[in-house]
């Protein structure tokens, strides 16, 4: 019987063992991103260069940037001025490319939906 009982223990343990390293992996990214986040800077933001040292810098600050500024309802020449100029553009959006993501397995720009030159939404966009 006490036998049986510690075969329970350990296979217990094993199982949450293994369930946390699941989850490690699973979580982890989500939890880099998090630690990394940075305070939005518009000029590091503008003058930022895609090299290996700060491939993540937009993305790092993305978070920062959507959540202090109200993107919505500003101008088309407002963000010019905010985030410098866009890396794509047309009558319906500005894209603004953020880099390699911290996974380094996706690249990813930030999209803001324009409407009679005003933003109207705004999404990341992964790939």
């Amino acid at each position: 019987m006490r036998i049986i009982k510690l075969l329970a223990v350990l296979f217990s343990i094993g199982i949450i063992g293994y369930l946390g390293y699941v989850a490690y992996f699973v979580f982890s990214p989500e939890i880099e991103n998090f630690k990394n986040r940075t305070e939005f800077n518009s000029e590091l933001w503008k003058n930022w260069e895609d090299t290996e040292a700060s491939a993540s810098l937009r993305w790092d600050m993305t978070h920062s940037l959507t959540t202090n500024f109200e993107l919505i309802g500003m101008s088309s020449e407002q963000v010019i001025e905010l985030l410098g100029q866009p890396s794509g553009r047309s009558n319906s959006e500005l894209r603004y490319y953020l880099g390699m993501s911290r996974h380094w397995i996706d690249t990813g720009s930030l999209v803001l939906e324009l409407e009679e030159g005003k933003v109207v939404n705004y999404r990341i966009w992964h790939g």
